[in-house]
């Protein structure tokens, strides 16, 4: 039999070693998240804030109740969980090799769960993945040793997967009572509904991506080129304000534009300490389609098109910066 006076005082005494290790936990995907993601930061990739979550000691100990624990301090994997929601899910796939590839921990999927469910196959076909994680050395954080056999459960969801479980998990999932077959029915049509859903969602966003792909690689080309040739510590890129110009002068955009923008840069060396000593006061030159910009003026004033670039400008709070741009070429934007 279990001491459950132990248990509790186990759970009382680690709390705050729950809490420091989910927070490790989220700030090492959040971490390597943001080093994969180009054009988007992580804050805009999960659609839910992932907050480390501590299980309540009453809901620990009648988990003890419903399950056959041996040693409920090691087999009990979900004591603090992290959740991570994504818009789709062929993201997912991207936050679960990050998890699977973290060096400081060993990741495996969560098996408890679908023993849960195995019963109950037609209710939850449309899932989230778990992954439970332990640390491979002992790991020292805040005065707290954090060691390999203290798990934390992670969770990776579609935002569809996230509202149908918090709809259906404590009605259905946790239901003691009969669940009636027009609810099963019900909750079928649900899930074949968001499957189709998402895989129209994923399809569209693949479109998407490759209508605007060769958009979206010139912008991390410059703004790789302006890291290169600026500094990185100038760069506060908004990716929305980019690329509102680069849509704005897509007609104006060639295979070449890259290289060209490279050149020009080699010759006017004044651009680059222009922008450096403008970056820190002005939005435009802390952005990479500053580099953009010269070029397109110069490259307007040897096509005698100026005007057009002027009127185009799409950047209203902006135009002083945009002025800077022909006063340092010597080019007049009154033609």
């Amino acid at each position: 039999m279990i001491d459950t006076r132990q248990f509790q005082k186990y759970v009382i005494d680690n709390k705050k070693k729950f809490c420091i290790l989910g927070d490790y936990v989220r700030k090492k995907v959040i971490y390597s998240l943001d080093k994969m993601l180009l054009q988007e930061k992580s804050e805009s990739f999960l659609k839910i804030p992932p907050i480390p979550r501590v299980k309540s000691l009453d809901s620990a100990i009648g988990k003890i109740a419903r399950k056959s624990y041996t040693d409920p301090e090691t087999q009990m994997t979900d004591l603090v969980g992290v959740r991570f929601v994504v818009l789709l899910r062929q993201s997912i796939d991207l936050i679960c090799d990050i998890i699977k590839s973290e060096p400081s921990w060993t990741a495996v999927v969560d098996r408890d769960y679908e023993d849960e469910i195995k019963n109950a196959p037609k209710h939850f076909d449309y899932q989230s993945v778990h992954f439970v994680i332990r640390p491979k050395n002992n790991l020292d954080i805040d005065g707290e040793t954090l060691y390999t056999y203290h798990p934390c459960e992670i969770q990776v969801r579609t935002l569809l997967q996230h509202a149908y479980a918090e709809v259906l998990h404590d009605s259905i999932y946790k239901s003691v009572g009969p669940v009636p077959p027009k609810a099963e029915r019900l909750v079928a049509r649900s899930m074949a509904l968001m499957e189709t859903t998402d895989d129209l969602f994923s399809e569209t966003m693949n479109l998407l991506d490759a209508e605007n792909k060769s958009r979206n690689d010139l912008l991390a080309s410059l703004s790789a080129l302006y890291k290169e040739e600026i500094g990185e510590e100038y760069l506060h890129e908004d990716s929305r304000l980019n690329l509102l110009v680069l849509d704005t002068y897509r007609g104006s955009l060639t295979s070449e534009t890259l290289n060209n923008i490279n050149d020009l840069l080699k010759e006017k060396h004044f651009i680059r300490k222009n922008v450096q000593g403008r970056a820190m006061r002005s939005p435009l030159y802390s952005q990479p389609i500053v580099l953009l910009a010269y070029f397109l003026v110069y490259q307007a004033d040897l096509e005698s098109r100026i005007p057009e670039i002027v009127r185009l400008w799409p950047l209203a709070g902006s135009h002083d910066e945009f002025n800077m741009v022909f006063s340092d070429l010597g080019i007049s934007r009154d033609i």
